[in-house]
Order: structure tokens, then C-alpha cells, then sequence
């Protein structure tokens, strides 16, 4: 059981952030706030450690800017 913490210095997860629920998955754009995006480590996502965030920071942020290209285009 753990019984304490070394804090953000050592951190290898968080948790927390922008419901998913909230979000269009394709777009990663606010379901209640039209032209709003949320992408990378401000969404609630946890994955496995070895750069499985910075893919998903890539891979949602690609998917953010797609759409907002489309919607601008």
C-alpha cells in the first residue's frame, strides 16, 4: 500500500484532465463549446509508459488541426 509520494519531480503518470465524454473523438473538439479543442496531456487519457503520451499528443493533435483545417478551408 502506498503510504506516500516524491511528488511531480519524479511523476511518470497523472490522471485527471478533460472528460473524453466531452469530446468529438474524431476531432477532439468540445461537444458543448463549438471551435474549442482539447488535445495531448490536458485529455484524460493514461497509457502505458515508453512514449505512448508523446504519440498521443502527436496523434490527437493531428486530429485537431485536420479539422479545424477542414472547418477554415
Amino acid at each position: 500500500m502506498p503510504i506516500g509520494s516524491e511528488g511531480y519531480r519524479t511523476a511518470e503518470v497523472t490522471l485527471g484532465g478533460v472528460d473524453t465524454s466531452g469530446l468529438n473523438s474524431r476531432t477532439m473538439e468540445a461537444r458543448t463549446v463549438d471551435g474549442l479543442y482539447f488535445i495531448g496531456e490536458v485529455v484524460d487519457v493514461t497509457g502505458w509508459l515508453g512514449g505512448y503520451n508523446f504519440q498521443w499528443a502527436w496523434s490527437s493533435g493531428w486530429a485537431a488541426g485536420t479539422a479545424i483545417a477542414e472547418r477554415t478551408g
